[in-house]
């Protein structure tokens, strides 16, 4: 009798995870996934159980914005500097940032950083890539990466950082010309 329980358990995970998925773009660019076609929309093949990782389902076939081409998919996009929750002292307005793409980035694609929600045109190949006017407070920061033609083809997940700065009001900043080291 309890074998046919597991099996009577197991056997809607079974099926659910061979469900069709269907993906599509819409007029602003943002691509979609859902359970339910849509007209337009393209059928995709999963090829794993969800996560919650950077994993991206693959599309089968041409792009509907770039016939001919099949989308490249990236694994990760990580954000190595700055780390997560990271705290800068005194970076003067100057915020340096490395990235990891996983595959490497494709032929044609480079990518812009987002500050606080706001793409910044930084239109780079470089991994190491350098900010200017990121000052004190608290910053989202995210990777955009865009093909050739400008489209957005994925977004890493926002990452926080804290930028301090010593004041100049503070009684032990050596550039206090009031109160000199004594």
């Amino acid at each position: 009798m309890r074998k046919w329980l597991i099996l009577l358990f197991a056997l809607p995970a079974a099926t659910a995870s061979s469900a069709p998925a269907w993906t599509w773009v819409d007029a602003n660019g943002t691509v979609h996934f859902s359970d339910r076609p849509v007209p337009g929309a393209r059928q995709v093949e999963l090829t794993s159980a969800q996560g919650f990782g950077m994993a991206v389902a693959r599309p089968q076939g041409p792009r509907p914005d770039a016939p001919g081409q099949t989308p490249a998919a990236y694994e990760s996009i990580e954000i190595v500097s700055p780390s997560d929750q990271e705290t800068l002292w005194n970076t003067g307005g100057t915020l340096n940032v490395l990235v990891q793409f996983r595959p490497a980035l494709q032929p044609g694609h480079r990518f812009d950083v987002a500050i606080d929600g706001q793409r910044r045109n930084v239109n780079t190949t470089n991994p190491r890539t350098t900010l200017a006017n990121v000052f004190r407070g608290a910053h989202t920061l995210q990777i955009v990466v865009i093909d050739g033609a400008g489209t957005e083809v994925m977004r890493s997940q926002a990452r926080s950082f804290f930028v301090q700065q010593t004041s100049v009001q503070n009684p032990n900043n050596p550039r206090n010309s009031a109160n000199p080291p004594g």
